[in-house]
């Protein structure tokens, strides 16, 4: 009997190292496909031609402000640099989630973002006492606590060609 399952069991390992070998294989050809598939990077070279560097006071909107002075100056290809500054209000929202608002003193961390076919798109991240660090895609709605500095730079030559992916509502 222990002959009989000792020959059993020497086939059944037999036939798991060939099926992990095809596996292997498989994966390896899957891999190699994708490499030869992929997309390569969309370049956009361009240089700065102009750098507005903007205040925003007390209860201003920030994306409403921004906005605003890209449609001003006739910004149809740029980026939104940086900015610091304090929030009493902030709407963001995360990928697949829903609008967040956050009405208390905040502090701006980290914001920036690029600006194609004259819309932004900018992320910000928040801090504060009591949430630690918070942020997402910049929505309108924010307003400005004591003040927002920001630096917003104008691009010429060929203009980012934005997509939109499979995660946004279109």
């Amino acid at each position: 009997m222990s002959r009989l399952v000792s020959q059993i069991w020497g086939q059944l390992q037999k036939s798991a190292k060939s099926w992990i070998l095809v596996l292997m294989k498989i994966s390896l050809a899957l891999v190699l496909m994708t490499n030869v598939f992929a997309q390569e990077p969309a370049v956009f070279p361009a240089k700065v031609s102009q750098v507005y560097r903007v205040r925003l006071d007390k209860d201003a909107g920030l994306l409403e402000s921004i906005t605003s002075i890209i449609q001003k100056h006739g910004i149809k290809d740029g980026a939104v640099l940086t900015a610091v500054g304090a929030m009493s209000t902030c709407t963001y929202h995360g990928v697949g989630g829903g609008k967040q608002t956050i009405a208390e003193p905040m502090e701006i961390n980290s914001l920036g973002g690029v600006i194609a076919n004259g819309e932004p798109h900018i992320h910000v991240m928040l801090t504060n006492a009591k949430r630690g660090a918070f942020g997402g895609h910049l929505e309108n709605g924010c307003k400005v606590g004591n003040r927002v500095e920001l630096t917003i730079a104008q691009f010429s030559g060929q203009p980012l060609a934005r997509k939109r992916g499979a995660l946004e509502k279109k």
